[in-house]
């Protein structure tokens, strides 16, 4: 998928650039003044940068030049039908490709889901280039394990080898899901689609069956050892204003996600509590949220490198 349908220009009008990140296209926004401070804004399963519209203009209008990727495997980037292609590894090192490629300096990162262990993961690698953090519903470590992570249903489900592709490639429970599905504000047609329709293409939606299995449950686990080296790092990030803000309602990373981030980054503000929002918050409040993240840059770096 390599051009945006005329349909979606009127939500998401900004032009996406590309860029080759390990041997893969990468799809990405890049909007605002060059010399501004970047301020990278990373998603999770299944969403892609649709889900960040609501920032990009309050975030551009404050000064700030917003990067919103489309993880590999999701939106307009490429999407490899190798499960293999889906580690967090390599998520992580495609963010620090991305990183390197536009020579950013002086950034901020806003992860969600899985844009927190991935970008968390990309800026340890390239701390000295790192200005400050914000986390909304996402986790950090293997000590803590919710209810849904460890459900037969449908997380655990998800895991199996029949019933996880047919739940995810066949009935594309979570590409033609999502947002859609758990919307607190309501949400319409063309907004679904906005969202479903980068997954339309058949067997195009192998990140979002591979991401639940990625999510470590035990030793040995796929993604284990990535996130206990992303846990052991954490406290390099003791001077680095760090913003925790959450939406409690969310099933998949409650209130107690943020509990544990607070106690693994006990410097961070907050976490700051946004009702009437569930799992994806930057939908559910977008616009609430933008500002809040500017009020936290503007005191804690601004706009200015």
């Amino acid at each position: 998928m390599a051009e945006k349908p005329d349909w979606l220009k009127s939500m998401y009008p900004w032009p996406q650039s590309n860029l080759q990140v390990n041997g893969r296209r990468m799809a990405f926004l890049d909007e605002g003044a060059k010399t501004a401070r970047p301020v990278l804004l990373l998603h999770g399963n299944p969403t892609w940068s649709f889900l960040y519209r609501d920032f990009i203009g309050p975030l551009t209008t404050a000064g700030y030049r917003v990067i919103a990727p489309d993880c590999i495997g999701s939106g307009y980037s490429d999407k490899p039908r190798n499960d293999a292609a889906y580690s967090l590894a390599h998520h992580i090192a495609d963010l620090v490709s991305l990183i390197d490629q536009l020579d950013l300096r002086g950034f901020a990162m806003v992860g969600q889901d899985w844009g927190g262990p991935q970008g968390v993961g990309a800026a340890l690698q390239r701390l000295d280039r790192l200005a400050a953090l914000t986390l909304m519903n996402t986790w950090l470590d293997t000590g803590y394990r919710g209810r849904f992570h460890t459900s037969p249903r449908p997380w655990t489900s998800w895991h199996a080898p029949i019933l996880g592709p047919f739940f995810m490639k066949r009935m594309k429970v979570l590409s033609h899901g999502g947002p859609s599905r758990t919307t607190r504000r309501g949400m319409s047609e063309p907004e679904a689609a906005g969202y479903h329709h980068v997954y339309d293409e058949r067997d195009s939606e192998t990140v979002t069956l591979t991401w639940p299995r990625t999510i470590p449950l035990a030793p040995g686990d796929r993604g284990w050892a990535d996130m206990t080296m992303i846990e052991s790092r954490l406290p390099e990030l003791a001077k680095t204003p760090v913003q925790l803000i959450w939406a409690p309602e969310d099933q998949v990373f409650p209130i107690e996600y943020a509990e544990r981030l607070k106690e693994l980054l006990p410097h961070a503000e907050g976490p700051t509590i946004y009702d009437k929002a569930a799992h994806f918050l930057q939908d559910d409040r977008g616009p609430e949220i933008a500002a809040d993240i500017v009020k936290f840059l503007d005191r804690t770096v601004g706009a200015r490198r």
